[in-house]
């Protein structure tokens, strides 16, 4: 069955796709509340709403909501990001009912109690401690922040000062501004009756009343160069070394991710073969993008020695600049092809993976891609894609480092 694209009779978005071959179904409703919709005084409140709608409701406890889902055997998670906030549950076919009623309970019912907030409020605070105890989540952190100048770069959690100044009266004006019909996006996918899926949704978050007042954030960054020392007393040094990416919406998208590839997003990249195969220098080391709707970044790390890491960090800065003047060769390009095909492939698997391919592609692109397009845009990519991206981001007077460690 085709994707069906539908709104509730409030205007929320619904994407379903009902496939019979499979036995489960997954929902998840999406909302455009991340990291870069909170204003000064408000970091870290998308991911205390997304702690606290876990906490209650006026008809189910932290624990009922948890246990009816267990009853069933069923798996309900979330997550922030710096674009949006999703929840999601994964469902035997015949018990999507039971997570559809838990989800729209959370959204219209939370009660957001005094009680909970603090308590939560330590959770989350332990959680930043946690991290914090782990260099490679610092160092992470501590790069975005000084590689972007924009709200993109803002920690999901917050800090604890932040946290500390966030009250009930902030998060239901947040829950209120942002939680609203225009913000959410519903996407369902698995072994699905469309026309229960929709009565149910429709006769609960479809009630949804925007209750927003008037905000605006400014979504501009830009990508700095430098360096930035964390003097950290640790084992090893942690770096990072970025450069500019690209958007969301870029059509070098394809492009990025094919050089992020080839340079370190597996065993045969080429920095995990220099930097750890062939001179031992590393354990881990890996590449990734990070895509905004405004811009993006591309980032190297490496965990090394307080003797190696400039070593590290000239093979790194060698690479790039290799892959700049030269491009990448024909089987690099193939390799990479082949391995972005096969996790569209199995992403299609997955009632799980369906589910957050339709919402993804919906908030970027305000429609769902079919799969056609996304196999043709990765099949197209070509050398010459590469080597205009390559020359257009590595750019040695934008390069910035992070470097955390006993130094």
């Amino acid at each position: 069955m085709s994707i069906i694209v539908e709104k509730l009779d409030n205007g929320i978005t619904l994407l379903t796709e009902d496939i019979k071959s499979i036995n489960t179904a997954s929902i998840g409703f999406f909302v455009r509340a991340g990291v870069k919709n909170e204003l000064p005084g408000e970091e870290g409140i998308s991911h205390f709403i997304e702690h606290l709608l876990f906490k209650g409701t006026t008809n189910r406890s932290a624990k009922q909501i948890s246990e009816e889902i267990d009853d069933e055997g069923g798996m309900i998670n979330a997550y922030t990001s710096v674009e949006n906030t999703a929840y999601y549950i994964q469902m035997t076919s015949n018990t999507l009912h039971t997570g559809i009623d838990i989800l729209n309970d959370m959204f219209l019912n939370s009660t957001f109690t005094e009680e909970n907030i603090e308590k939560e409020r330590n959770v989350i605070i332990e959680e930043i401690r946690m991290y914090e105890d782990i260099p490679e989540e610092v160092v992470h952190e501590e790069n975005l922040e000084f590689a972007i100048n924009g709200v993109q770069s803002q920690k999901i959690a917050g800090s604890l000062e932040s946290l500390k100044k966030i009250d009930r009266a902030a998060i239901l004006k947040y829950f209120n501004d942002l939680y609203k019909p225009e913000n959410i996006i519903i996407s369902v996918a698995g072994n699905i009756d469309y026309k229960n899926v929709y009565n149910q949704l429709n006769k609960g978050i479809g009630q949804l009343k925007d209750n927003s007042t008037e905000r605006s954030y400014n979504g501009e960054m830009f990508i700095n160069s430098g360096e930035k020392i964390i003097n950290q007393d640790t084992n090893q040094v942690h770096l990072c070394v970025n450069t500019p990416g690209v958007s969301n919406k870029a059509v070098g998208k394809v492009a990025m991710s094919v050089i992020s590839n080839v340079l370190g997003g597996n065993m045969s990249s080429r920095l995990f073969q220099k930097i750890r195969e062939e001179r031992g220098l590393a354990y881990s080391v890996y590449s990734y993008t990070s895509n905004f709707d405004e811009g993006g970044l591309f980032t190297v790390y490496a965990g090394t020695t307080h003797e190696d890491y400039k070593e590290v960090i000239s093979i790194i800065e060698e690479e790039l600049k290799e892959l700049k003047e030269n491009g990448i060769t024909e089987k690099e390009l193939n390799r990479s092809k082949n391995q972005f095909l096969s996790m569209v492939t199995f992403g299609l698997e997955s009632s799980k993976g369906k589910m957050t391919r339709m919402a993804s592609s919906y908030f970027v692109y305000g429609y769902v891609r079919d799969i056609e397009t996304v196999i043709k845009e990765i099949q197209d990519v070509n050398l010459e894609d590469i080597r205009k991206v390559a020359r257009e981001i590595f750019d040695e007077s934008r390069l910035s480092k992070t470097i955390l460690g006993n130094l």
